[in-house]
């Protein structure tokens, strides 16, 4: 006879509470570090060179140096134990970060390129892929869609941080005090997870290898999904500040009032999408979350097609929300989904794979983004409605694996 599924929510235990918290916190001030600095970024490169390229180019290699680090750092984290890996990222964040406070000391025609040597060693020291396979050597299937969630919350503060008080502080204290701060704020985060995060021994079998991780078709699927969803994201924030401030007249000092509420929003919604993906539903509710940043994008590009007015700022506020609403369900749902599809021995290379992804998808959403600004909205819109509906296609298309139930967690492969 069958038996119902047991949905009951398994509480963390107090050793589980002390590695997500020093993991928030760890992850938290590294991207307050990030967001502090993106605000102000193109006006600091501007000093050193009249190119927009290479300031571009600066802005861009961070990300670039972080896809290129992600699955190397991962797979390491796999030999060695999480802890060492997070740490040695933690100290070559910091290092660049103070290496990008630096440039003006340097003889004029060396300015620009020690900015994007700093970037560069900023972006080496990756460690979200490892911080994720923490949570997945630590916590079970069945919370750890909600664990990683809790990981999301110091990213969302951070960002609300980083926009509104990166420009305040530059305007006082000028901008190369944000990288003094970052650097400051990443040893910190050395010390805390020295302090803080047990030592973890690797686990005694090798890692798996590396092709036969990147061979499984759900976790190429899910990478595919967060290469589709970091995409949208880089995309929708080139064109936020374009809207709102060139369209609105909002100043960057403003945008706190529109963020706000819309990240609360989205972090209501990003706990109740962790506790159903925690029941089973991971899949559905992923595909759930780009079908709304379909709509978001439609709304964005389009508000008066169902009757929101182009001029007013709500029609900036609901597709935004809805963005966030959507993205941030993905964000801890989907290295949830991958680290339930990988083998045990493999966590740190699976999510580093699908990290690199990520960040692709980040350089790749702001290129697109940049290039089909020169054309009507409807083609950037076509575009990311295109990503989005793309991504609940790969979400639907996994194929129900041996031995799964309805009440089993999100994606976990059966042994």
């Amino acid at each position: 006879m069958a038996t119902a599924p047991n949905t009951r929510r398994i509480p963390f235990t107090e050793s589980q509470k002390k590695i997500l918290l020093a993991l928030a916190i760890a992850v938290g001030l590294r991207m307050l570090g990030l967001f502090l600095v993106l605000p102000v970024f193109t006006l600091y490169g501007l000093q050193f060179t009249s190119s927009r390229f290479l300031v571009g180019l600066a802005l861009g290699c961070y990300g670039l140096a972080m896809a290129a680090t992600e699955l190397p750092l991962g797979r390491l984290s796999d030999r060695i134990g999480r802890r060492k890996v997070l740490i040695l990222g933690m100290s070559v964040f910091s290092l660049g970060s103070l290496l990008c406070a630096m440039p003006a000391w340097l003889p004029r025609s060396f300015e620009i390129g020690g900015l994007i040597f700093g970037r560069f060693v900023q972006g080496i020291g990756a460690i979200t892929a490892t911080a994720f396979a923490t949570v997945s050597d630590t916590i079970p299937p069945e919370r750890r869609s909600t664990a990683m969630a809790v990981l999301g919350i110091p990213i969302g503060a951070s960002f609300i941080l980083g926009v509104v008080l990166g420009p305040m502080l530059a305007g006082r204290f000028g901008t190369p005090s944000l990288f003094w701060l970052t650097g400051a704020l990443g040893l910190v985060t050395v010390w805390l997870l020295a302090r803080y995060l047990p030592d973890i021994p690797p686990r005694a079998a090798a890692p798996a290898p590396l092709r036969q991780v990147l061979r499984q078709r759900t976790v190429l699927m899910f990478d595919c999904g967060g290469f589709l969803m970091n995409t949208f994201m880089a995309s929708f924030w080139f064109y936020f500040p374009l809207i709102v401030t060139g369209q609105h007249g909002l100043g960057m000092t403003e945008y706190y009032t529109i963020l706000i509420p819309m990240l609360l929003a989205s972090a209501v919604t990003m706990f109740a999408f962790s506790a159903g993906a925690d029941r089973g539903g991971g899949q559905w509710l992923a595909a759930t979350a780009f079908l709304i940043l379909a709509v978001s994008a439609l709304l964005l590009f389009r508000p008066a097609s169902v009757g929101l007015n182009p001029n007013h700022l709500s029609s900036v506020v609901i597709p935004g929300t809805l963005f966030l609403i959507g993205f941030t369900g993905l964000e801890p749902i989907l290295p949830s989904l991958v680290s339930q599809s990988a083998p045990p021995n493999a966590y740190g290379t699976a999510l580093g794979s699908f990290h690199t992804l990520q960040y692709l998808g980040s350089a790749a959403g702001g290129a697109l983004a940049g290039e089909l600004s020169h054309f009507p909205p409807a083609y950037v819109m076509t575009a990311l409605m295109a990503a989005s509906l793309l991504g609940l296609v790969l979400m639907l298309a996994q194929p129900k694996r041996p031995g799964s139930r309805a009440g089993s967690p999100a994606g976990r492969v059966q042994p």
